[in-house]
């Protein structure tokens, strides 16, 4: 990813991620959730995709 992280470590999840970084964000977070399928750490997977949801969201929100 990137250096350019909004807010610190105390910010709300899925708020540090600049509107331009979203899709790479969104990519992240799709092959972290397949990483940690085939781990068999299926509520780490699930915690991926609800923040890549969050972010897609978040896209459609600010980009539009």
């Amino acid at each position: 990813m990137s250096t350019k992280l909004n807010g610190n470590k105390y910010s709300p999840e899925g708020s540090r991620v600049p509107t331009d970084l979203l899709p790479t964000a969104i990519r992240y977070e799709a092959a972290r959730a397949v990483i940690f399928e085939q781990q068999g750490n299926f509520v780490r997977a699930n915690d991926c995709l609800r923040l890549k949801r969050y972010y897609e969201r978040r896209a459609m929100e600010e980009c539009t």
